[in-house]
């Protein structure tokens, strides 16, 4: 097949790139045999050419460690980095992205984004496997970092489902299945007595920002949307088409939820009065009677080893009579 010139040039610099960084790993390795630069660059240039091809949304990134000792690793996905550091396991990771916040790794280098990270870094760190998420753009993020030595560990983050199969998956990774399965099942006893104090209490419609402008939230088949549900909500756009949508203000008045959620970080100063300010927002019912919650975002937008603390966060606000809080 003739690829187009732009198309076979960027192919040649990512593939320089791979050598290059193949290069740098063997010397760090104290390993520089000319024959055998030529025989990986030969198979990085392959790879290369490879990362082209088309491959499904949420296939299997790729390798398992066998009966080989997981040394080094880096997460891309920050919850994973989290569980890792709850079943004890932290001074596996050797760094950690620009969006990690866990105070255990604060002092770790980083690598960047979790999408984009430095190949080079990953390899100055001689980093033996990454965690990353499954997803349309991984495969071929999986097929570089296999070039030069790196495996690739693919997980979904999706559901609460998947939150208790990464925290198995990384228990047997790192050798610490039994921490694993203590975690998965405190949170699930946990899970079980929010509901059970909530009871037959009738569920609370909410509607959870993820962006103020256009508005966006979630929808079914999010860890959020079961987030909602566990704490005894109803999300009012449960029933949207897409994961992720984006809607309009008038698609919100007219759903009317009773309690807004709104998540925000540390160094956030978004007030109650702001959101009455804002153009679509204030003419809410929801945010004209002060109905709005404020969640911390690292803990509600990651499937993480927090997932019991939020959904209690979230279970006091939406039946505060039940926990004896005040009212949202």
């Amino acid at each position: 097949m003739l690829l187009s010139s732009g198309r076979e040039n960027q192919m040649k610099a990512r593939t320089r790139e791979l050598c290059a960084l193949v290069l740098l790993r063997l010397r760090r390795s104290g390993v520089v045999r000319p024959v055998q630069v030529v025989l990986l660059c030969l198979m990085v240039s392959i790879a290369a050419c490879g990362t082209t091809s088309d491959t499904e949304p949420g296939s299997d990134v790729v390798s398992t460690q066998g009966s080989k000792k997981v040394g080094q690793i880096v997460s891309l996905v920050p919850s994973l980095a989290e569980l890792v550091v709850t079943i004890g396991a932290e001074e596996l990771l050797v760094a950690r992205t620009d969006y990690d916040t866990h105070p255990a790794i604060a002092d770790l280098p980083s690598v960047g984004g979790g999408l984009d990270p430095s190949l080079e870094a990953l390899v100055e760190l001689d980093v033996d496997v990454v965690l990353m998420p499954e997803g349309e753009d991984m495969p071929a993020l999986a097929a570089r970092l296999g070039g030069l030595g790196i495996s690739a560990v693919g997980f979904r983050t999706e559901t609460v489902d998947d939150l208790y199969d990464s925290i198995e998956r990384l228990g047997v990774l790192v050798d610490r299945t039994g921490p694993a399965q203590r975690l998965s099942d405190d949170i699930a006893q946990r899970l079980a007595n929010i509901s059970q104090v909530i009871g037959d209490r009738p569920p609370v419609s909410v509607m959870y920002v993820i962006w103020s402008d256009p508005p966006m939230t979630t929808a079914a088949g999010s860890y959020i949307d079961e987030l909602i549900s566990i704490a005894g909500g109803y999300n009012v756009f449960s029933d949207s088409p897409m994961r992720w949508p984006t809607v309009g203000y008038e698609s919100i008045v007219r759903r009317n939820p009773s309690v807004i959620i709104w998540p925000k970080g540390d160094d956030s100063e978004l007030t109650l009065d702001a959101v009455k300010d804002m153009p679509g927002w204030r003419d809410l019912e929801a945010v004209q009677r002060g109905r709005v919650v404020f969640v911390d975002s690292d803990r509600f937008n990651r499937p993480g080893p927090e997932l019991a603390d939020a959904a209690m966060d979230l279970a006091r606000a939406l039946h505060p009579t039940a926990f004896g809080s005040s009212t949202p």
